[in-house]
């Protein structure tokens, strides 16, 4: 058999092993982002790319009664999880605060970004926006809907990158949404909600 024909098997071999490898370490990525979705209390979400704008609309379910959520989400400090790794802040008002978060990304990587927070009570509305952030801007919303024991949380943000990424879409909607679910999960954390508590309201709106 010529040596050619045999290496090209070789190669051809290595090339499915890693396609195999690659499909699995994506799919179980995709489980666990599954999983911790349902455990958050996510119900909803759409994500969309229109030239250099990513929007994303969240709606969660958060078993504790409106007023708390809104104050718990005002206190943006004390939302820790495992995915944010610490937030500061870095000044505040009755009615705002800017802080600096830093958030687990992809690969291992830490994502740092100040967040400049605005509280409107009576409309239990909570909007930010990020401040020196470079290649991105982001403008974001909370609306809380009053359920009694629980709370509908309406989330939409709008992403706007300077310049094209050399990542596909695909990445970039996780690392959104990744993003997303930490803050959840470090609500859900702060307002000592369990799992348990999360899984009984999983229907849809």
């Amino acid at each position: 058999r010529l040596q050619g024909d045999w290496s090209s098997d070789v190669c051809s071999s290595d090339l499915s092993a890693l396609v195999i490898i690659a499909v699995l370490v994506v799919g179980g990525y995709v489980f666990y982002q599954r999983h911790r979705a349902q455990k958050a209390g996510l119900l909803t979400e759409n994500i969309v790319h229109q030239g250099n704008a990513w929007n994303a609309d969240f709606i969660a379910r958060i078993g504790a009664p409106q007023q708390q959520v809104f104050d718990t989400i005002k206190d943006v400090e004390r939302a820790k999880s495992d995915q944010v790794k610490s937030v500061t802040i870095l000044s505040q008002t009755d009615t705002e605060k800017t802080v600096e978060m830093q958030i687990a990304g992809p690969a291992g990587q830490t994502i740092t970004t100040r967040l400049a927070f605005q509280y409107f009570p009576a409309e239990h509305r909570i909007t930010y926006h990020t401040v020196d952030s470079g290649a991105f801007v982001t403008n974001a919303e909370y609306d809380l809907d009053d359920e009694g024991a629980t709370t509908l949380m309406k989330f939409h943000e709008t992403t706007t990158v300077s310049q094209q990424l050399p990542v596909p879409d695909g990445v970039v909607k996780q690392v959104i949404r990744g993003i997303f679910l930490a803050q959840l999960e470090g609500l859900q954390k702060a307002l000592h909600l369990s799992t348990a508590d999360n899984d009984t309201d999983s229907d849809e709106p």
